[in-house]
């Protein structure tokens, strides 16, 4: 939330137990842009925030993008549209 964002959004995941998450955010093409999470987390609710800038720290473009999370008991993909 929010969604449409600008300039930012969070993400937010619960896990039951503990476990790497892992969450990657494409653009629509399929180009990896970043990622926003590759380490170990308790059980419980978390947080992710996705600025809209790139692995190198620039700003993407306006547009749709798609996030995949993967951790214990989550593998999901979903939509995120960044309007400037």
């Amino acid at each position: 939330y929010p969604n449409p964002f600008n300039p930012m959004t969070t993400i937010a995941f619960e896990l039951a137990a503990s476990g790497r998450v892992r969450i990657d955010v494409f653009s629509i093409d399929g180009r990896r842009v970043r990622t926003l999470v590759d380490e170990n987390y308790g059980p419980g609710r978390h947080t992710a925030v996705f600025d809209g800038k790139d692995q190198t720290g620039r700003q993407v473009a306006s547009g749709t993008y798609l996030y995949v999370m993967q951790g214990p008991g989550i593998n999901q993909t979903r939509r995120m549209l960044l309007v400037k």
